[in-house]
């Protein structure tokens, strides 16, 4: 993967996660101990990682050998909370991969709103979307209008586009998804952003969806939310 664009990637996450701007740029390990944050962070990218959380969290991550700071490792450091385990993947040219000639598509944030209602509530969950964020969206709609798939993205520090995508369950696997994901992402490469997915781990349609529309994988990202201050 071209240098300059993981390097822009990796200044993002650092503005992201409260580092240091340099802060990933060489290899080794970061923290950064935040006792309010309602949430731990392990960031794995190339040789570099950084850990951003509460102190007890930071601490315990911090004496686990590199090798073995996965999921599990996370989980115990916080007192076994659930946690998620994405793959980050970047793209960098205009691939098409679109599978729709002429889609109607729409902009407006109601008809993507109502992409959002006319999916299981899990699958919104899934792409970390709610009915009352606007991101640039990019909906397609069948010929009476009702939205179908949706792709939309929210800007991480004017660098990343945070690409999220969702198509309504009785209408997958007809390239639906391949045709708003091309839309977003030639419009975020446009617009001078990098584009940047987010799947987890072991969603292998996303990382499939990602994979064809140009994404190349370049870390991973485990998140483990806390119910109470640790």
């Amino acid at each position: 993967m071209d240098p300059h664009l993981t390097s822009i990637a990796a200044l993002a996450w650092c503005r992201e996660l409260g580092l240091d701007d340099d802060a990933l740029a060489t290899p080794g390990l970061v923290t950064r101990v935040d006792d309010s944050a309602p949430v731990v962070q392990v960031l794995h990218i190339g040789e570099s990682t950084a850990i951003v959380g509460p102190s007890r969290a930071v601490a315990a991550l911090t004496e686990v050998e590199a090798a073995h700071r996965d999921e599990a490792a996370v989980r115990a450091a916080t007192a076994g909370h659930a946690g998620r385990t994405e793959v980050l993947s970047l793209c960098a040219d205009w691939i098409d991969a679109s599978r729709v000639d002429d889609p109607l598509i729409s902009h407006r944030a109601a008809d993507f709103a109502e992409l959002l209602r006319r999916c299981p509530p899990d699958d919104a969950t899934e792409v970390e979307l709610t009915a009352s964020e606007q991101p640039r969206a990019f909906v397609l709609l069948d010929d009476e209008h009702r939205p179908l798939s949706g792709a939309g993205y929210g800007e991480v520090h004017s660098l990343l586009a945070d690409l999220r995508v969702l198509t309504v369950p009785d209408h997958r696997r007809r390239g639906l998804a391949a045709t708003v994901t091309t839309l977003a992402t030639h419009d975020a490469l446009d617009a001078g952003l990098i584009p940047m997915w987010r799947a987890r781990r072991d969603n292998l349609a996303a990382r499939g969806l990602a994979a064809v529309s140009g994404y190349l994988e370049w870390g991973t990202r485990i998140t483990v939310r806390l119910p109470v201050r640790m």
